[in-house]
């Protein structure tokens, strides 16, 4: 059986605090694979402009392409229509019936859970494993922790984080406001993102 994680998100860039995490839960959790899965249509962020879905599956492959732990999938652009989290666990459940899944998510998402589309099908299909940054909100995060057990059964496992303080919202004022990148994300990311002229209105 091998030990499967799934870090989503719109990647909107990827940047190294998603890959520290990814790393990260790689190495504590010991797990073979970690699919980086960029989103197609969020409904949680419809009002986002963003680059087309394939750009940003392209910058996380860019991203991932000299670590042979991680790789790409565009199962979630494939899908098309809104992409729902329990859908893909299901899907990846049905590729990897052998496997068991890790879906890594942070603190804020996992609060947010209970109000995504039927979260009884995620927490029934993973692991659900969330960043923990120097054991900030630890005590909120267990009443959450504790209301998923008592509601879900879910099998939730805390992975402990460097704080690195990088989002994406952050890089794309950056390149907005002509300001560098380097060491925020990817060297090939970074000059994808010039020569592509994202992020520059």
């Amino acid at each position: 059986m091998k030990k499967i994680g799934i870090l989503g998100g719109t990647f909107n860039p990827i940047h190294f605090g998603h890959l520290i995490i990814a790393e990260q839960a790689l190495s504590e959790f010991k797990l073979d694979q970690v699919l980086i899965m960029p989103s197609g249509n969020s409904y949680l962020k419809k009002d986002m402009k963003m680059p087309e879905a394939e750009v940003r599956l392209l910058m996380a492959r860019l991203a991932v392409s000299d670590n042979p732990s991680f790789s790409v999938s565009d199962m979630e652009i494939r899908r098309g229509g809104n992409t729902y989290t329990a859908d893909t666990i299901e899907e990846l459940n049905s590729l990897y019936p052998d496997d068991a899944l890790f879906f890594i998510t942070g603190a804020d998402a996992l609060h947010e859970m209970k109000k995504w589309v039927t979260p009884e099908r995620i927490f029934s299909g993973c692991t659900v494993i969330t960043s923990v940054r120097n054991n900030e909100g630890l005590s909120e995060l267990n009443k959450d922790i504790d209301f998923y057990k008592e509601h879900y059964d879910a099998k939730i496992e805390l992975l402990h984080t460097t704080n690195i303080d990088i989002s994406s919202s952050m890089i794309r004022e950056l390149i907005k406001n002509g300001r560098s990148v380097r060491y925020y994300v990817p060297e090939a990311v970074r000059r994808f993102i010039y020569e592509q002229h994202l992020y520059e209105q």
